[in-house]
């Protein structure tokens, strides 16, 4: 099978990159303007929009740049390259992928699930319980503003699944 490369897609996060710089520059004019009025909530309103901004327009640039995608599907895993650190989720540790709004969620085997919640530390087990609770998963996949559409890349990742699991023997009972 080839490997299937998805990118973060340019033109479907214009829209949230121009949000992320209109709500700093809106923060900034009223720092100028008004600086008696700055307040705890303003400067954090705009250390979160401006460096969100700029933030995912580096992630599209490096992409650009080096030709790394954010995900390689190969016949084996999904490695996730968000920016800060490569993430990989194996087929054969994973029963499927299903879809959470713009997110794909993860489920996997049972084992590898307690396993990470065992390797995981506190203040991970407090996220994972939340993301379960929320989600229906201890993890999930950004699928929003891609070159191939959430719907489409669950169903590619949970085919992969299938032939990974097709491909394990199972013992007989």
């Amino acid at each position: 099978m080839e490997e299937i490369r998805v990118y973060l897609s340019p033109w479907k996060n214009a829209l949230l990159i121009l949000v992320c710089f209109a709500f700093a520059a809106l923060g900034l004019h009223t720092l100028i303007v008004h600086p008696e009025k700055f307040g705890f909530m303003l400067w954090l309103g705009l250390l979160l929009f401006g460096l969100g901004g700029i933030f995912m327009l580096w992630l599209i640039m490096k992409e650009r740049i080096t030709g790394k995608p954010y995900y390689l599907v190969t016949d084996e895993s999904i490695t996730m390259n968000s920016g800060l650190k490569a993430w990989e989720v194996r087929f054969a540790d994973v029963e499927r992928f299903f879809l959470v709004g713009k997110m794909i969620g993860i489920r996997y085997r049972k084992d590898r699930e307690i396993q990470k919640m065992e390797e995981a530390s506190g203040l991970g087990r407090l996220v994972r319980r939340f993301n379960e609770r929320i989600g229906g998963s201890q993890e999930h996949l950004y699928a929003s503003g891609m070159t191939m559409k959430p719907k489409e890349l669950c169903d590619l990742l949970n085919e992969r699944v299938k032939k990974v699991k097709g491909g394990r023997k199972r013992p007989k009972a």
